[in-house]
């Protein structure tokens, strides 16, 4: 999988509609490396990349705290309207029976009545995948077990806290 741009609206710090592009600029340099200061929005990020591939059983930084709805409802960045709501959405290249695809994954949500109504729509190759979206989770599972996506999706302050010796033994 390669996560080629990352979309935001109204998802946490980031208020109003934002698009990453995390395309390398080149062969010879084919990472991409994000930085801000403390508050800037990286583990939000992280958090947002977590989010749109496996919802509910996100391992989000602030999320063991609160049920799935009410983390749904803390995301939103504060002064939205809750009506108005929020989505985070990624477009990845990755193969599907032996052919590369471009997918486009969104996850939304906003208040309906008295809760949080969430959607999650796929495109492959640019049209509505209805399996996909339907069955998302299981798909994703296959090239990012849950289990493991810890490994792969941390910032910095994860690996500090991995580094001090007091929280080794924790880990």
């Amino acid at each position: 999988m390669i996560i080629n741009e990352i979309r935001l609206f109204n998802f946490g710090v980031y208020s109003g509609a934002h698009k990453i592009n995390l395309t390398p600029r080149s062969k010879e340099k084919p990472v991409v490396l994000i930085g801000a200061l403390n508050g800037g929005g990286k583990t939000t990020l992280i958090d947002a990349i977590q989010l749109v591939l496996f919802g509910k059983l996100s391992k989000c930084s602030t999320r063991e705290r609160f049920s799935y709805s009410d983390f749904l409802a803390r995301s939103i960045t504060r002064g939205v309207d809750p009506k108005e709501g929020a989505y985070v959405g990624m477009k990845i290249t990755h193969s599907l029976d032996g052919a590369k695809h471009e997918f486009y994954i969104e996850r939304s949500w906003k208040l309906s009545g008295i809760s949080y109504k969430e959607n999650v729509n796929v495109k492959r190759d640019g049209g509505y995948d209805k399996d996909l979206s339907e069955n998302w989770l299981e798909y994703v599972d296959q090239f990012v077990p849950i289990a493991l996506a810890e490994l792969f999706f941390f910032d910095g302050e994860k690996i500090e806290q991995i580094a001090e010796s007091n929280n080794a033994a924790k880990m």
